[in-house]
């Protein structure tokens, strides 16, 4: 059962960020939404999957990834929304300076 109630955190996980990216994407804008938060989320993962990776270095034993595939795809699946959330912000469809149109 906790097998599957990582995998619906997954699912979730996939589901809270898809909507955002969508309507960012149809808006052609980020204005009025704060990037912080993503700043905050992709350094979380970044750091959880690293944690991981040392983990199982420091082991030796690369089966910590492999028996946690969700606490690994979790973190690569919010640092990967997080970055193309950045692109959004920061390079598509960055806020144009006052006094300039």
């Amino acid at each position: 059962i906790l097998y599957a109630l990582s995998y619906c955190k997954m699912a979730v996980t996939f589901c809270k960020y898809l909507p955002q990216l969508l309507l960012n994407y149809r808006r052609r804008s980020t204005v009025g939404w704060p990037i912080d938060n993503i700043l905050l989320d992709f350094t979380g993962g970044a750091l959880s999957t690293l944690q991981l990776i040392l983990d199982c270095a420091n082991q030796n034993d690369w089966s910590g990834i492999s028996g946690d595939v969700v606490k690994f795809g979790l973190g690569v699946t919010s640092m990967v929304f997080d970055v193309l959330f950045l692109v959004q912000h920061y390079v598509l469809y960055r806020p144009v300076p006052a006094g300039t149109s």
